[in-house]
Order: C-alpha cells, then sequence, then structure tokens
C-alpha cells in the first residue's frame, strides 16, 4: 500500500513519531481501493468482518504489549507487574483515551458505517476500533511492522503507567482514615459484549452514596474503573 506522498504502509509504520492519522488515511483509501469500494470515506468494511478484525487485534496487541513488557531493560517487570499493566494499557478506557491524543475523527472512519449509524461512540467502540486496525494491519504487513508502530505510539503509556497505583486501596484507605465503622462497597449493574469479550459495568459505594462508576473488560477491572472515577470525583487524584 503506497500513501499519496509516495511513502509506503510500511514506511509510514516505521516512521519515529508515527503520523497517525496520515496512517489511518493511508490504510483507508488502499483498503478501500484493493478490498471495497474505491474512494469510500469510511473503512469500507462488513460489521461481521470488522469484529473478526477485531477478535485478532486484540490478539495481537496483547502479544506485542507484553513482549515488550517481557523485555524492559530498565526495570525487570515480574508477572504481576506485567499482568496488571498490560491489563491497563490495553483496556477499552486506555484505548479510548490514546485515540484522543490524536484526530478522534481519523478513528471514527474505522467504525463500519452499520456501527456509526447506530452513534454508540463509547469506549467499546473506539476501542474496538483502534483493535481491528491493529488486526487488519497484521494482515496487511506482518507482525514485525505492527509492533514498531503499536511500541511507538504506545511508549508514553508503557512507561507512564504505574503498576502500585491501585485505585480501589487508595480509596479504601482514605475512608479508613476519615471513619473505620465502613468501607467502599462495588456492585456490579451490568454486563454486555460477547462472551469471548465481555464488557463489565460497576458502581461504587460508601454508606448509600454513589462515587463513581466505570467499566472494564473484567468485573476486577470495572472495579478499579468505578475506583478511579470516584478518586477523581473526590479530587483526591488525576489519572
Amino acid at each position: 500500500m503506497n500513501g499519496q506522498s509516495g511513502l509506503s504502509l510500511i514506511e509510514l509504520l516505521h516512521s519515529p513519531v508515527p503520523d497517525v492519522n496520515r496512517i489511518i488515511n493511508t490504510f483507508i483509501t488502499r483498503f478501500n481501493a484493493a478490498y471495497g469500494i474505491a474512494g469510500t470515506d469510511r473503512w469500507d468494511i462488513k460489521k461481521e468482518d470488522w469484529q473478526r478484525y477485531e477478535f485478532l487485534g486484540d490478539r495481537v496487541l496483547n502479544l506485542i504489549v507484553a513482549q515488550s513488557l517481557f523485555t524492559k531493560r530498565d526495570a525487570v517487570l515480574n508477572e504481576g507487574e506485567m499482568t496488571t499493566i498490560l491489563s491497563g494499557v490495553v483496556s477499552n478506557r486506555a484505548l479510548d483515551a490514546l485515540t484522543h491524543q490524536h484526530q478522534k475523527q481519523a478513528f471514527m472512519r474505522l467504525i463500519p458505517k452499520s456501527i456509526g449509524e447506530q452513534n454508540t461512540y463509547g469506549e467499546r467502540i473506539t476501542g474496538g476500533a483502534f483493535e481491528a486496525f491493529i488486526g487488519a494491519l497484521y494482515c496487511e504487513v506482518g507482525l514485525d511492522d505492527v509492533a514498531y508502530f503499536v511500541n511507538a505510539i504506545m511508549e508514553d503509556a508503557l512507561n507512564s503507567y504505574n503498576p502500585n497505583q491501585n485505585a480501589k486501596g487508595i480509596l479504601q484507605e482514605y475512608f479508613q482514615k476519615k471513619d473505620r465503622s465502613a468501607v467502599p462497597q462495588y456492585r456490579e449493574t451490568m454486563k454486555t459484549g460477547p462472551d469471548h469479550k465481555p464488557v463489565f459495568t460497576c458502581q461504587v459505594f460508601y454508606r448509600d452514596d454513589l462515587l463513581g462508576e466505570g467499566t472494564g473488560e473484567s468485573k476486577p477491572l470495572a472495579e478499579q474503573a468505578a475506583a478511579r472515577r470516584a478518586l477523581e470525583t473526590l479530587g483526591l487524584i488525576h489519572w
């Protein structure tokens, strides 16, 4: 796939500071010309195929990030630390945040028309768009070139993520210092998505007061997300 500037998609992926918007534009233009309707502004792909790419991209992304964590030389991480960081930086919430660092509208073009018409642009959808994009790139150029790109755009997230930041623990410690008679309570309020990739929603309460709500790909991750929201609401910490 060659971009309009003459640079191939692989050359764009190997830029030290990848231009994500330009990469997405080049990918969509060339993918549609080869497999869909040329000139279509949005990624011309069926919803079912998009979901297949999303499934693949999730696995590819996890492998790349896991390998990056395993080979870190500045700080050798144990299994628990790697698991915590991996869960944090590849979650839908983290991937959605990553799209905000670039022109989010470019990522919207990676969402099939059938999904886009529903106007449900939440973390689940934008995170899924990133995963589907990675899955398609993997099929197009292979693992090494995709890994170079992923490591470049996720470098800051990987380097800044602190595995010792336990939102639930911080929240509980805060209330224990204020009142030892009660601790925050978590409730699962919703479970959506396919069986292979569920999305949980949890709320955290102190006594009868709702402090925060969060989502995650497991109940523990949803509880951590709810605790983070609570800490933000209380003005205790900014993530």
